[in-house]
């Protein structure tokens, strides 16, 4: 598109949105929440200033599809995404994009873990709350806490996502270096520095190391044993079962790996379907009542009971119409001790929840880097190498190279082949940023 394009894409996306606003009421929903926490932001996107993020626009469509008689919703979503897209490219197309959407991923990942340490400070408040009114505050705390940080997340991975199209549409109008043999062993350098690093500077800072990091690397490509990336390599990759398929790509079908195992489901018996039943049924009347808090405690129970009863408590609350009440449900089970977490996903998996298990996965990911590795060195004792890599895919894509190098520490025989693996998934220049820093903490 051409640059008049791009401008008017960005307006056509702002022409949308008025239009979808003027059928939402701007005093209920999460119209009036962003109107009320950002009213200077949300004039920037109606006016064409700015683009929203995208869980902004997917919950006015969600304002929306609620009205009485309203079925546009959905129908609107598709025409949104595709608009906001071209609406996203438009607007980073303008000068000094790049040097904003660095500043905007700096507060963003802030946000990102201050909404963790306030969660975490409310979900220890609640589960010590002393009467009734108390938890019932705290429960409704917690909820916008997690909220925040959900939306943290998302806001994280999309502004990720736009500077790594800014860098690969940079390194493609970049003319190529011809290599001393010739225009035959022709290989542009992969990228190194601060600048694609996510966060480390922004642009224009490190360009001298960038230079220096891509003769390293083609140096290193000719030293006998060194690995990818210039790491030396250590020896062999691990062999046995407690690592098969984790480096190999994964097999068509449900999510299991090549040469893994699939987890079988484990017998459900009539104990484990009352349990369920149990809580769903006080879920129910908690909610109808109003009693957040208490609501909120009975979810957290059920994410530390038996890990097969969590698809079953997520059946039963579908069933029971309280399908919102799933994500907090897996929210807390992701904040189980790792062996417990690799036991829930393994459960979910095996109930045929593979989506549910992955993102409950996923939510681990604002846990200390420690943590993140003894989970998913749990799941490699499973032979689990599908969601070993779906858990470090997502923490090496929320999270910098640096606490990626620190989570290798606990294993880096078997760390760190995977989180080059998993950043590999992420995009070829967040495999850079991760062996980078391998090679710098000396992995």
């Amino acid at each position: 598109m051409s640059g008049t394009q791009l401008q008017d894409s960005v307006v056509e996306f702002a022409e949308f949105l008025n239009g979808l606003v003027r059928r939402i009421d701007p005093s209920t929903g999460w119209y009036a929440v962003f109107a009320g926490r950002d009213p200077e932001g949300l004039r920037a996107c109606l006016e064409g200033r700015d683009v929203p993020p995208w869980d902004v626009v997917e919950s006015l469509l969600h304002d929306l599809a609620g009205l009485p008689g309203e079925h546009a919703g959905s129908a609107a979503r598709p025409r949104a995404q595709r608009l906001h897209a071209r609406a996203v490219a438009g607007h980073d197309a303008r000068p000094g994009a790049r040097s904003d959407l660095h500043g905007r991923l700096a507060a963003m990942l802030y946000e990102q873990r201050r909404a963790a340490r306030r969660t975490d400070e409310l979900r220890a408040t609640a589960q010590a709350a002393a009467g009734f009114p108390e938890a019932l505050r705290l429960g409704d705390e917690l909820a916008w806490a997690q909220d925040d940080h959900a939306r943290a997340g998302a806001r994280v991975g999309e502004l990720r996502s736009r500077l790594e199209a800014l860098d690969e549409a940079a390194e493609r109008r970049r003319p190529r270096r011809e290599s001393p043999r010739g225009a035959a062993a022709r290989r542009p350098a992969r990228p190194r520095g601060a600048r694609f690093a996510g966060l480390e500077a922004p642009e224009g800072v490190g360009e001298a190391k960038e230079v220096e990091g891509a003769e390293e690397v083609e140096g290193a490509e000719e030293v006998e044993g060194a690995g990818e990336g210039g790491i030396p390599a250590a020896g062999p990759a691990p062999r046995g079962a407690r690592f098969a398929g984790a480096y190999g790509e994964e097999s068509a079908g449900d999510g299991a790996a090549a040469g893994g195992t699939r987890p079988e489901a484990a017998p459900v018996t009539p104990e484990a379907r009352l349990a369920a039943a149990t809580a769903a049924a006080r879920l129910v009347r908690l909610r109808a009542t109003g009693d957040g808090g208490l609501a909120y405690a009975e979810l957290c129970a059920a994410a530390h009971r038996a890990p097969e009863e969590i698809p079953l408590l997520i059946a039963e609350l579908e069933h029971a119409g309280l399908a919102s009440e799933v994500p907090t449900l897996l929210w807390e089970a992701a904040c189980l001790p790792p062996a417990g977490l690799a036991a829930a996903a393994d459960a979910l998996v095996a109930a045929g929840r593979t989506e549910d298990g992955a993102r409950m996965l996923r939510q681990a990911v604002t846990r200390p880097a420690a943590e993140v590795a003894r989970a998913t060195l749990a799941l490699l004792d499973r032979d689990r190498a599908a969601p070993a890599l779906e858990l470090l895919a997502a923490f090496v894509g929320a999270r910098t190279p640096q606490e990626a190098a620190q989570a290798a520490e606990a294993a880096p025989g078997v760390l760190g082949p995977l989180l080059l693996t998993a950043a590999e998934r992420v995009s070829p220049h967040r495999r850079g940023d991760v062996a980078h820093a391998l090679r710098a903490a000396r992995l």
